[in-house]
């Protein structure tokens, strides 16, 4: 028989904090015991952040950005693989046309954009 975990996002929260602020106990402890005021103005200063922090770590919120950068990191890698076809203005005032296909590495600078259309269906790119 299979067991759902079921897991609290506040209960693991408060558990997260619990460890922070016992690390930072025990850290401050060592500092004191070595006399380190350095170490020790730091730490406290650290503390003081950890007091300042009144809203509770949200998984979900934190889950949801991650899914966010993940979408838009993808995205960007399909948009830098697809076709692509772009009117450039030379020097002279001359226009012509150019195409490049990321996926093949083939390459066209037409004159046209009926010269594109027509390296792109006589190659099969951008499928």
């Amino acid at each position: 028989m299979a067991t759902a975990l079921q897991v609290n996002p506040s209960t693991i929260s408060a558990q997260h904090q619990a460890t922070i602020a016992a690390s930072l106990a025990r850290r401050l402890a060592v500092a004191k015991a070595a006399q380190n005021t350095q170490l020790l103005t730091l730490l406290e200063q650290e503390q003081q952040q950890l007091d300042r922090k009144s809203y509770p770590l949200n998984l979900a919120a934190l889950v949801a950005q991650v899914k966010q950068v993940w979408h838009s990191w993808l995205n960007a890698l399909d948009r830098h693989s697809q076709l692509s076809v772009k009117q450039v203005v030379g020097e002279s005032g001359t226009t012509f046309w150019h195409a490049y296909d990321p996926k093949t590495g083939k390459s066209l600078y037409a004159e046209s954009s009926s010269e594109v259309v027509k390296w792109i269906e006589d190659n099969g790119l951008g499928q």
